[in-house]
């Protein structure tokens, strides 16, 4: 895929990759830094993720990038405003890590943007490392999503009782006969996480390749 970028974006680059990632040699951990093309424009990631020795998982994905804005008539007088390119920039707070073999699924809240439609978004970012230098067999590979709160918001209560406990219950349905049910929840959350998807699951056309010399992915369980 080809990729265009200017002046402004290089410069935006720069200001992403300019922290530094020191993190501690203790635990799993995923690191990396690339550029990709989405749409003709150029995007730029750089994330550091970590699960400490208590358990907690902490990090940062940055993303700077470029969207295509269409006509919009924000003034509601029937002029619609010009169409353009527009910088974007993102910082996911990451609370959770998982990984497989070499890929790792790292997920989290975007706490800051230029957008503020975007922040309180869940972001997922799954990366694959196929090792280092020009003499490997294939490249590394990434896909990322944002997505927004789906969850229920409302409890179903019977209007005929001043106070329904049943509502508010929980439970786990589990098979009786086995003993490695985990069991389902009746109360599951719609929450993207590290979870959510099947890490093996992702197939050559779900992950997109990093060209030689777009950047560096770095999983380490």
């Amino acid at each position: 895929m080809k990729m265009t970028a200017s002046r402004f974006f290089v410069f935006g680059i720069c200001l992403v990759l300019a922290g530094t990632m020191g993190a501690q040699n203790n635990g799993p951990s995923a690191q990396g830094d690339f550029t990709f093309a989405s749409g003709g424009l150029g995007w730029a990631i750089q994330y550091d993720a970590r699960i400490q020795n208590k358990g907690t998982t902490n990090g940062t994905i940055n993303l700077v990038g470029s969207l295509e804005v269409a006509d919009q008539d924000v003034d509601g007088e029937g002029n619609a405003g010009s169409a353009g390119v527009v910088q974007v920039t993102l910082k996911v707070n990451v609370d959770c890590l998982r990984i497989a073999g070499k890929r790792a699924a790292i997920g989290g809240v975007v706490a800051e943007s230029s957008d503020p439609a975007y922040i309180g978004r869940r972001g997922l970012l799954v990366v694959e490392d196929n090792g280092e230098g020009s003499k490997t067999q294939a490249p590394d590979r990434f896909t990322w999503g944002l997505y927004g709160n789906s969850g229920i918001e409302w409890i179903a209560t019977d209007g005929e009782l001043e106070v329904d406990t049943g509502a508010g219950l929980t439970w786990f349905a589990t098979d009786a006969e086995r003993t490695d049910d985990i069991g389902r929840p009746s109360h599951s959350s719609n929450e993207i996480t590290c979870e959510t998807f099947s890490i093996g699951a992702y197939g050559d056309n779900d992950l997109q390749d990093i060209p030689h010399g777009g950047g560096n992915v770095q999983v380490k369980p």
